[in-house]
């Protein structure tokens, strides 16, 4: 249910913004905070686009600057509009801004396919852009195919195209992704080809824009999904949401009804005409509805979809039973929880091994096993520095791996490290070896895994990585009744998947391998030994 509207709120937005339609679901501006908005607006205006109201509105609250960093508050913007409010001009303010702002900027604009994305470049953007006179001679164009850019002189930053492939964002650091018509989006490559890409970037953002699709578009309605859920919640959050739209079952005819979910209609308009400012003009007018409703009669479904922002019944999409729901996953998330001393690690690499990953397993203070993505990165040649560093930092009761994937390369460094192959009698277990399991101990380690989540025997830090493993994984058949994660068959990288469910396995499997005051610790009292507390390292969340 959308939650209410903040009267006294609502009130000062009007005052500073002029905006009367407020998202339905909506990250509140923090007027405590600086922000760029101003000068993504000024950008806007040179463009010859001067922002309405709900796009000043947006890009104050995209751009909030971080008091206590001098950073970005928010690494990411998740944007859905009604078809036609002027999403085209918000995404090159954005890009334009940031590629001028600062130095060796790498921007990303990315559509529902590579096709489509040089087609909205060639005939929005650079229309747009070489009308501009304030930009004439600060850059120049690249059109060759598969190389488009515009690469700004002065500040060398680069605004490219994506090609919608898994690869499109790997290979170099990136600043800004800018994903238009994210409803398109059949699975999450994009988002697991630029993430990774602008880890390593402080001020680094990604905004997801779109207009609402069907029952088959995944990621973006669990993008919407969560995005509702924190607001509902009323908690923190690095990705600022905002969601306009109506609600179903309200009447499509009614212009009251239009003025709650379409932030470019005039609100007034004075004999057709929108006068709310000298300024700049609302883009939509009640004729313009009207015709569209008309030409629509036929499918007011997608009436509803273009213009109410209502996600349109497609067709029931299959999920993998064995794999749990964001839902699920979303309700054990605790950014802030603490970690103690006992603590298990695991290791996996993607079959291209473009990725690995370091996930730990130990315990929060209520005795619940805790899962924390310690690194994640590009290829595989920081593994063992990483390896040894956190070998001693966190002294983990034990290591694992699954033998029959490309982590297997790391058993002889592992092993010339200090770190050897556990025995297989119990007797002769030792702390910090390194756990090689079965295939049907690997199958269970999956099951168990799922199992804990769905009987809340688990939280985490709602960290990404893991997130975007589980919306696009899938489970393979490995025996009778036995699954495991099916790694060529998902739709993303779920390295980070495998990892929990290994390090979770091996945590439950050696944990008494841990000094005794260790474990009471971890089944009682909050402890303030061990390095658990936060992801480290190559990860920076």
């Amino acid at each position: 249910m959308a939650p209410p509207i903040d009267p006294e709120y609502a009130e000062r937005v009007r005052e500073v913004y002029g905006l009367t339609c407020l998202p339905r679901w909506g990250t509140r501006r923090n007027f405590d905070r600086p922000t760029l908005g101003g000068k993504a607006a000024k950008v806007s205006k040179a463009l010859g686009s001067p922002y309405m109201p709900w796009q000043r509105y947006t890009a104050d609250i995209g751009l909030e600057i971080d008091l206590d960093t001098g950073l970005l508050a928010y690494r990411g913007v998740d944007l859905t509009v009604p078809r036609q409010s002027g999403k085209t001009t918000t995404v090159l303010s954005v890009a334009v801004h940031r590629a001028n702002a600062w130095q060796r900027q790498r921007i990303l604009y990315g559509a529902q396919t590579g096709t489509a994305a040089r087609e909205k470049w060639e005939d929005e953007h650079l229309p747009i852009l070489e009308a501009a006179k304030a930009f004439q001679g600060r850059y120049r164009v690249r059109k060759a195919n598969g190389r488009e850019a515009i690469l700004w002189t002065r500040t060398r930053s680069i605004h490219t195209l994506t090609t919608n492939k898994e690869q499109a964002g790997h290979g170099r650091i990136l600043d800004l992704a800018l994903l238009d018509e994210y409803f398109a989006q059949v699975d999450y490559r994009l988002d697991q080809a630029t993430g990774p890409a602008m880890i390593t970037r402080a001020n680094a953002q990604k905004w997801r824009l779109s207009t609402a699709g069907t029952s088959r578009s995944v990621p973006f309605n669990q993008m919407r999904a969560r995005g509702r859920a924190a607001v509902e919640q009323g908690r923190q959050s690095k990705i600022a949401y905002l969601d306009w739209c109506a609600l179903p079952g309200m009447d499509r005819t009614d212009p009251a009804v239009w003025r709650t979910c379409m932030p470019a209609l005039c609100p007034a308009p004075v004999r057709g005409v929108c006068r709310c400012s000298k300024d700049w003009r609302h883009t939509v007018t009640d004729d313009a509805i009207f015709g569209e409703l008309e030409s629509m009669a036929d499918d007011l479904s997608d009436f509803d979809r273009a213009y109410l922002n209502i996600a349109r019944e497609d067709g029931e999409v299959d999920r993998d039973p064995n794999v749990p729901t964001p839902e699920e996953w979303g309700l054990l998330a605790d950014p802030e929880s603490l970690g103690t001393g006992v603590v298990a690690i695991a290791i996996d690499i993607t079959p291209k091994r473009d990725h690995a990953v370091i996930v730990g397993a130990g315990f929060d203070p209520l005795g619940l096993p805790r899962i924390v993505v310690l690194e994640y990165g590009e290829g595989t040649g920081w593994l063992r520095e990483s390896i040894e560093r956190w070998h001693t930092k966190l002294k983990p009761v034990a290591w694992v791996l699954d033998e029959k994937s490309p982590a297997a390369t790391m058993v002889l460094p592992m092993d010339r490290a200090g770190i050897p192959r556990m025995k297989e009698r119990k007797e002769d277990w030792h702390r910090g070896h390194l756990w090689i399991p079965t295939v049907p101990q690997f199958g269970a380690a999956c099951g168990d895994f799922t199992d804990a989540v769905r009987q809340g025997q688990l939280v985490h830090l709602d960290q990404p990585e893991l997130t975007v493993a589980i919306d696009g994984a899938a489970s393979r058949p490995i025996g009778d009744g036995l699954w495991a994660w099916g790694r060529k068959i998902a739709s993303v990288d779920i390295s980070p998947l495998v990892g929990a469910s290994l390090a979770l396995a091996a945590l439950l499997r050696f944990q008494d391998l841990a000094n005794p005051p260790q474990v009471a610790v971890a089944a009682s009292t909050p402890a303030t030994t061990g390095d658990m507390y936060r992801p480290a390292g190559r990860l920076t969340i």
